[in-house]
């Protein structure tokens, strides 16, 4: 029988296996999908420490928290995980543990500054600079000074949490929930192809809600959360906007569906599974009860395409 639970365990499975087409996973649903307790999964589990979570609250950088100094031999810490998947604060409190304390992530940011200035610069076609004035610091965006809006904060802290973990690690995968967030439409198509770019020794994996991402996304999976289902596609076959609507119109609208459409559902997703190779037994069971059923010439095609398939 299925079950919410175990619609997670499938999904996560197919990540870990490393059998998936490709090395970096989109993840789309409604809001009540499970898109979050997906991540939070793979993590928790994580027994190598070779995934590190950004969740969606992490998008805060304060330029008074900066401190002057560098923090020496910086290491990777398996606090920031922990704390970030605790129930007090997962989804809903901004932490950055190291050392087994809580810190302010500004505390390494003048570790970092230059290659964050060089990754601001380039994603966003501006000369960005954070220097200390004669009370505290400033920021400046070609030249003029500024304060700095969600976006900036959002761009900086991604950017600051990535180089952290890609300086204390020689490999490993970026989980970022809601990749775009506070990202203006024209920044969210463009987020995750500049960090696949710049980071290529990195994997990622990432949700969003944002059609923009999609399209631009190239040698990506991209993994459809719906109900207790889901269905692993190739986000490189949708490389519009409207293709992008259609899928959220055809997975996540709330419509009535007769036995045909229902079906014609059944069969699209289990030879989605067969390709993507992640057929188990249960969809065997479910292949062979659909069979059972009174089907058209075109959804017996289906399903002895899905029958001939080679895994």
């Amino acid at each position: 029988m299925k079950s919410y639970q175990t619609m997670l365990d499938r999904v996560c499975n197919s990540i870990i296996s490393g059998n998936l087409e490709y090395k970096d996973t989109i993840i789309i649903g409604d809001n009540s999908s499970g898109k979050s307790d997906v991540l939070r999964q793979l993590v928790q589990n994580d027994k190598e420490e070779k995934f590190y979570f950004i969740d969606a609250v992490n998008r805060y950088f304060d330029i008074e928290q900066i401190t002057p100094d560098l923090v020496q031999k910086i290491n990777y810490s398996k606090e920031i995980n922990k704390q970030r998947l605790d129930e007090d604060t997962f989804n809903y409190k901004d932490t950055f543990y190291y050392g087994g304390i809580p810190r302010a992530i500004e505390d390494f940011y003048v570790n970092y500054s230059s290659q964050i200035k060089a990754l601001m610069d380039e994603f966003l076609q501006i000369s960005f600079l954070i220097c200390r004035g004669e009370v505290g610091w400033n920021a400046y965006v070609n030249d003029t000074r500024v304060d700095l809006s969600s976006g900036y904060q959002a761009l900086i802290r991604i950017f600051m949490e990535i180089l952290y973990f890609s300086d204390t690690k020689s490999s490993g995968t970026i989980v970022i929930d809601e990749v775009d967030e506070f990202l203006s439409v024209k920044n969210s198509g463009r987020i995750l192809g500049f960090l696949k770019g710049k980071f290529p020794q990195l994997n990622f994996i990432a949700t969003t809600h944002s059609a923009d991402l999609i399209a631009n996304a190239e040698e990506t999976n991209l993994i459809l959360l719906y109900g207790e289902n889901f269905e692993i596609l190739d986000a490189g076959d949708f490389s519009s906007i409207s293709q992008v609507y259609d899928i959220f119109s055809v997975f996540f609208e709330e419509k009535e569906k007769n036995d045909k459409k229902k079906r014609d559902d059944i069969l699209r997703r289990l030879f989605n599974n067969k390709m993507s190779g992640i057929w188990n037994s249960e969809d065997e069971a479910e292949l062979r009860e659909i069979k059972e059923q009174e089907l058209t010439k075109a959804q017996k095609l289906i399903v002895k395409q899905i029958e001939e398939w080679q895994v």
